[in-house]
């Protein structure tokens, strides 16, 4: 993961040499092209059903450069002091954004909060030339309950438990058995105790096994890890950096009366309106998973636009 660029050079080496399990073709930075609607719909059910441990078998590129679905739920500012993809006073004074990680092998049904729309972002190695690269600071396979570890930093340990909560390789936790042990040990407060996998740059060739870990944990915890999202931490980046955002699309839950459809139509007008030159993101329905064993679904429709391409 650190020394990226040297990383993407070996990968190419990789490139005739894929098994099923990874990438078929080389795979590097800028690689993508704007798409379509029904062409993002595609490529994130492509996305979504790529089960990586890592990015071209290379363990300092964790699996979330190259598949699954990075996202975020949102909720306008009543204020209106801050754009749904900017970060909010609360992630500018910790330093960290929160997302969830949506990929088959980590299967969840329901999302932070209940809400039902949010945003989308390209994965490192395949966003569009010019975005921001987002850094994953560390993953947590189920909620981290953040609002009680720090208001001044993430992927700390909460006051609580402050010798198991912290980074897992701190507190001796390596394997996602060894998570669900320590997962099954109490029965209280089991997010609060729960460790981060740490995935921060500088830890190069561990980086990639620790993220891939924090999946398989989710797997592990059967019912219990498909009923809540996980949770991955992204250092916070500048508000008003709409254009350089690797924003891939608008989502919202379909289903009943598509409540969170208004909500992405509004973010999509409003991001279209935020840039320069203009840039449409797609609107996207997110039919979530029914079972650890289902798979999630994802799906354009030209009459959830705001903004025609």
């Amino acid at each position: 993961m650190s020394k990226l660029l040297l990383s993407l050079l070996i990968a190419l080496l990789w490139g005739c040499s894929q098994t099923a399990t990874q990438l078929p073709t080389e795979i590097g930075v800028n690689n993508a092209r704007p798409r379509t609607g029904p062409a993002i719909a595609t490529y994130l059910n492509t996305l979504y059903a790529r089960q990586f441990p890592n990015c071209n078998k290379i363990d300092s590129q964790p699996a979330f450069l190259c598949s699954g679905v990075t996202l975020r739920v949102t909720a306008r500012d009543p204020a209106g002091q801050y754009k749904v993809w900017d970060p909010s006073p609360t992630s500018v004074k910790s330093g960290g954004v929160s997302f969830s990680y949506l990929r088959q092998d980590a299967n969840f049904g329901r999302l932070a909060w209940g809400y039902g729309n949010g945003y989308i972002v390209y994965p490192f190695l395949e966003q569009p030339a010019g975005k921001l690269q987002l850094q994953v600071l560390c993953s947590y396979p189920m909620d981290a309950w953040g609002w009680h570890r720090s208001a001044t930093a993430v992927c700390v340990p909460t006051p609580q438990y402050p010798n198991v909560s912290g980074h897992c390789q701190d507190a001796g936790v390596l394997t996602a058995e060894q998570f669900k042990a320590a997962w099954d040990y109490s029965y209280e407060n089991k997010n609060l105790r729960q460790c981060d996998f740490d995935v921060r740059d500088e830890r190069n060739h561990l980086a990639g096994p620790a993220f891939y870990q924090s999946l398989r944990a989710k797997t592990l915890l059967g019912e219990t890890g498909f009923g809540e999202q996980n949770e991955v931490i992204i250092s916070t980046w500048a508000a008003g950096s709409a254009n350089q955002l690797p924003i891939m699309a608008f989502f919202f839950i379909a289903g009943g009366t598509n409540a969170g459809l208004a909500d992405a139509q509004y973010n999509q007008r409003d991001f279209y309106n935020s840039t320069t030159p203009k840039i449409v993101v797609p609107i996207i329905r997110l039919t979530p998973a029914t079972s650890a064993a289902a798979p999630a679904a994802f799906t354009y429709s030209a009459a959830d636009q705001a903004v025609a391409q």
